[in-house]
């Protein structure tokens, strides 16, 4: 399964990023590559930034097709309180010139960074402007 490619947006100056004004409302997304543990990510996807997810969520099928390592399960609580059993994988994710190790699940058709890694960054969604703008120490 092919990842769907990230839109090209121009940064707005280092550490900010403008929203996508493809969605309705425009929302703040960021392009992560994706690549196995401690290796160059190399698969781009663009993912919306959601503070309501708590681990980073990649689409359906394309942590195996990148042959990330699972590592666990997790139990997650879908739309109507159904809860589902999903495989946790290990993958070395780059982000807004951020680098890491991190827990991904893959569920559904679309990317989602969530608080596992948003929460090493200071995150500011400038809705006026239609910008975010992020740093980390």
């Amino acid at each position: 399964m092919a990842a769907p490619r990230p839109p090209r947006r121009p940064q707005v100056a280092p550490g900010e990023f403008p929203y996508d004004t493809r969605r309705t409302p425009p929302a703040p997304l960021l392009v992560l590559r994706v690549g196995l543990p401690q290796t160059e990510p190399a698969t781009a996807v663009a993912a919306l930034v959601d503070s309501g997810a708590d681990i980073t969520v990649l689409p359906e099928g394309l942590p195996e097709t990148l042959g990330l390592p699972q590592i666990g399960e997790v139990a997650v609580h879908g739309v109507g309180d159904a809860v589902r059993r999903v495989p946790v994988y290990a993958a070395e994710l780059k982000a807004a010139g951020w680098r890491g190790i991190v827990e991904v699940a893959g569920i559904g058709g679309e990317s989602l960074l969530g608080r596992d890694v948003l929460n090493a960054w200071i995150v500011m969604l400038d809705g006026p402007r239609q910008t975010l703008r992020v740093k980390w120490d």
